[in-house]
């Protein structure tokens, strides 16, 4: 941010840019791939989606125009193939990555969705980082903006870069479970986590505090991240047992019940469990956000038990991933 010679509203497009396209691609990397800086340090997941982003980002892979390299705009992303995202997370045989024809697709449709709806990433140059104008524009005196206007650019305006279910009618981290159909109640059946989506929020509720001095409020209606390391945390720690071992020498879809149980839980549970923390330690929500517990707990402690208990650090169950949910 030092070397950007331009105002602290283009400094927060631009990292709301960079933010946007890391999280998208942050999602599980397998057990093997790593990525390797130019220093020569060596990162494993998350870190190493985190690290490579940001190189793409900063070699300008993300951006057609060569005099603006650290930017995002929607033709590039349109133009994003399998291959060059491939390359520039260093994958090959020996370090192989889960779902990169995933993570390039949705890079792809991310440009499309930039396009789409104006309202929320302009019309000259389409680009995430235009969120910024959009939510000043909702500013409440100063400095706050509802988490409703946040939430609507990234709910409604990302919505179609999801990949549709097998079934072809829903879209993105929403699924279904037999045992909660009501009849005469279409959709009752539906249990909607929008994992990426909450996270991307998540983020982006960081990133304009830290870029903008921008506070969003009303944050308490975002829920838990139900993904692996949260939810493995319960499970290895033996909150949650499965009523028949026999799944843990299986790998699930995402979409079977027995994840969408597992995922739905895991939100409650790390609500309450963040209660009990709050009070354990005297402090309010305000104090220790959900954020909070999440980042600094859960999901660090739901990593190191999964080292302790399986030499790859994986997940207690075992999830066919295509680098678009977790």
């Amino acid at each position: 941010m030092r070397s950007w010679t331009c105002d602290k509203v283009e400094k927060a497009r631009r990292l709301v840019d960079l933010v946007t396209v890391s999280v998208l691609l942050d999602a599980g990397a397998g057990s093997t791939w790593q990525y390797v800086s130019p220093n020569g340090t060596a990162y494993k997941a998350s870190e190493g989606l985190a690290m490579a982003s940001l190189d793409l980002f900063l070699d300008g892979h993300f951006s057609t125009d060569p005099a603006m390299r650290t930017r995002v705009n929607s033709l590039a992303l349109q133009r994003l193939t399998d291959e060059v995202l491939g390359r520039g997370l260093q994958v090959s045989r020996s370090n192989p990555l889960v779902g990169v024809p995933g993570r390039a697709k949705i890079l792809r449709d991310l440009g499309s969705c930039l396009e789409k709806y104006p309202e929320f990433f302009g019309t000259e140059v389409c680009r995430p980082g235009n969120i910024v104008d959009f939510l000043l524009s909702k500013a409440e005196g100063s400095n706050e903006v509802s988490l409703a206007h946040l939430w609507r650019a990234c709910s409604e305006g990302l919505y179609d870069m999801w990949p549709l279910q097998p079934n072809g009618v829903l879209r993105g981290d929403v699924w279904a479970h037999s045992l909660l159909t009501v009849s005469g109640r279409p959709g009752s059946d539906l249990v909607p986590f929008h994992k990426l989506t909450q996270w991307l929020v998540y983020s982006l509720i960081d990133t304009l505090q830290v870029s903008l001095g921008l506070k969003v409020t009303h944050t308490e209606s975002l829920t838990a991240l139900p993904e692996y390391r949260n939810g493995g945390l319960l499970v290895d720690a033996g909150v949650l047992k499965l009523k028949d071992p026999i799944w843990f020498s299986q790998e699930v879809n995402v979409g079977t019940e027995l994840v969408v149980e597992w995922r739905a839980l895991t939100v409650v549970l790390l609500d309450k469990l963040a209660e009990n923390l709050r009070s354990k330690l005297g402090v309010s929500a305000d104090i220790l956000p959900l954020a909070s517990v999440l980042e600094g707990g859960t999901w660090q402690a739901g990593r190191q038990i999964a080292k302790e208990k399986r030499a790859d650090g994986s997940a207690p169950i075992k999830i066919r991933l295509d680098g678009t949910v977790f």
